[in-house]
């Protein structure tokens, strides 16, 4: 049985989690604020050129949404803090990635996608609900490298499974388009450097 001080300690922390999901989801609502051009410079490189456009690469590509939402409830329950810390490396991911946006944006071209099919239409709703900006960090590996780090940390028997699906969804960003090699890079870069600050900070023990 817990004693009272323990529960203290764990409503505290259940506190500071959701606190800071209010604070990450402030964050995002100024996403599409600084998603528009000018780009002032380019990240592509000839190897860019040689990535095909696979369609069907879009369904690992929105995936994350969903993965996302399976992250907080699992961190959630294994542990308050463990969200925490996986919060913490979000809003600083973002925080680092919204001030490259603001001073070096960059873009990226996006070729026309033909065909009915529903991934087809899938993919030009990821288009059109998101403008060729904000590329360099690549926020979706950035969060996808966050949530890999977090899921091996809480210890769950699919850790591993979900890292092998995270780095899925890395390389399904440049094979429908989204990004290039070098805003991949950045974004594990991004990614893992919140994730090592966000330890430091808050601590990654798997307790509630």
């Amino acid at each position: 049985m817990r004693s009272s001080s323990e529960t203290v300690y764990s409503r505290r922390d259940v506190a500071l989690a959701i606190g800071l999901g209010l604070v990450l989801g402030s964050l995002f609502l100024l996403y599409g604020r600084i998603n528009h051009g000018p780009a002032r410079w380019s990240a592509r490189t000839p190897i860019d050129d040689l990535v095909p456009l696979v369609v069907p690469a879009v369904v690992p590509y929105v995936s994350i949404y969903a993965l996302a939402a399976v992250t907080v409830v699992v961190l959630g329950r294994r542990s308050p803090r463990l969200l925490s810390g996986a919060l913490v490396a979000a809003i600083l991911a973002l925080v680092a990635s919204y001030l490259v946006y603001v001073v070096a944006q960059t873009t990226v071209p996006r070729p026309t996608v033909t065909g009915d099919d529903p991934l087809a239409q899938l993919l030009r709703v990821v288009y059109a609900a998101d403008e060729p900006y904000n590329a360099f960090p690549s926020l979706h590996v950035a969060f996808s490298t966050i949530l890999g780090i977090y899921w091996l940390r809480s210890g769950h028997r699919l850790g591993p499974w979900i890292v092998a699906w995270c780095g899925l969804i890395a390389a399904s960003t440049l094979l429908v388009h989204q990004h290039y090699i070098a805003d991949v890079v950045g974004g594990v870069v991004v990614g893992g450097t919140a994730s090592l600050v966000s330890r430091r900070m808050i601590g990654s023990r798997s307790h509630g």
